[in-house]
């Protein structure tokens, strides 16, 4: 998982490599790279602690349109962006349109990324991973029903297809009483072909996101997630649906764990479906 740090490792280094051959050849120098960076690592760390983010301005005031059609002044509940009343608005509405809903409301400068992977996929857990080219799964992005969907939600710094973000599902109930979203896992999205003739598709690595708390990615994580308030607690989003169906959180949680961990967490969609999956749209 963690191919997008070895990829900017390598692309530093060589960077280096190249940038150190150049003043030598130019200027009859004879630098060593190894020298640049203990310099680098020691300005690095003699600068001043960075304080830690405040807390998200979400915590500010609820994101939710009363009756009269005048804006809540209450506060947020920690990690959402409605307060304690209107909280059961969470997830009525498709992941996309809440995060721009999100990111107008708090005046973002950039507003995150979706795709949409529907939600064939969560069928797929009896099927064995075959390496086989014309057997890898899914090949579809389809959406057998109106009420479960699943996205990646991606960092801001990337602004297409592929790159790094969390995996999100969305529940709504067939009578809109009751609805969720729930963040699950750490994604980076690839383009993977297995050699020059080979169909290609885009390469979903997943991580679940309880398995990155020692990790400095959590914290971005989590900030990232409290800044469109997406919860990832799924005892905390089991507390207020009373579904006891397959759609109860923790059931859905635990299914959708299973059929990543029975695809060794990786998942393959047909390329072409999946930039054309409508980013930022449903």
């Amino acid at each position: 998982m963690e191919n997008l740090e070895k990829y900017y490792n390598t692309i530093i280094d060589e960077i280096t490599n190249k940038a150190v051959e150049v003043f030598n050849n130019s200027y009859n120098l004879d630098i060593k790279k190894e020298s640049i960076i203990e310099n680098l690592e020691s300005e690095i760390s003699n600068q001043p602690p960075i304080k830690e983010m405040n807390k998200l301005s979400i915590n500010d005031t609820c994101i939710a349109i009363k009756r009269n059609k005048t804006t809540c002044k209450n506060k947020c509940t920690p990690g959402h962006v409605y307060c304690g009343t209107h909280l059961r608005s969470e997830g009525k509405l498709p992941l996309p349109e809440h995060i721009k809903m999100v990111a107008n409301k708090y005046k973002y400068e950039i507003i995150a990324n979706t795709v949409l992977l529907g939600n064939e996929w969560i069928s797929q857990n009896k099927l064995p991973l075959d390496y086989n080219i014309n057997t890898k799964w899914p090949l579809k992005i389809e959406s057998t029903s109106n009420s479960v969907n699943s996205y990646i939600l991606f960092f801001t710094e990337f602004s297409g297809y592929f790159g790094a973000g969390v995996f999100v599902i969305h529940y709504i109930s067939s009578d809109k009483k009751e609805s969720y979203y729930m963040a699950t896992h750490y994604v980076e999205v690839n383009k993977y072909g297995e050699d020059l003739q080979s169909n290609m598709y885009a390469k979903v690595s997943l991580k679940s996101i309880d398995s990155l708390k020692d990790k400095p990615i959590y914290k971005k994580i989590i900030s990232f997630l409290g800044e469109y308030g997406i919860p990832y607690d799924i005892n905390d989003i089991n507390k207020r649906i009373s579904d006891i169906t397959e759609n109860n959180p923790v059931v859905m949680y635990n299914n959708i764990i299973n059929v990543i961990n029975s695809h060794y967490n990786i998942m393959y969609f047909s390329y072409d479906a999946y930039i054309n999956s409508n980013i930022n749209k449903e």
